[in-house]
């Protein structure tokens, strides 16, 4: 198992129910959601990169082509 704490931004995301979509979208993808940001669409999650690489992640059907957020990642540490 190997953690790796990743940041991303994500776009889209205009109240509180968007923060929760995006919340358990990346959890059903098995990341642990630190932290994120309404006011500067900044997203931190720790993930397992055994199970789920970064770039992965942001290929979640969370930021799919049928959802209006989108995710960019910044760095992985």
């Amino acid at each position: 198992m190997t953690e790796k704490k990743v940041t991303m931004r994500v776009f889209g995301m205009t109240c509180d129910d968007c923060v929760r979509t995006v919340t358990d979208g990346l959890e059903k993808q098995g990341a642990d959601v630190l932290s994120i940001s309404l006011s500067n669409g900044i997203a931190i999650v720790k993930i397992d990169d055994a199970k789920i690489s970064a770039e992965n992640l942001i290929k979640a059907p969370v930021f799919g082509e049928e959802s209006h957020y989108k995710a960019q990642l910044r760095r992985v540490e």
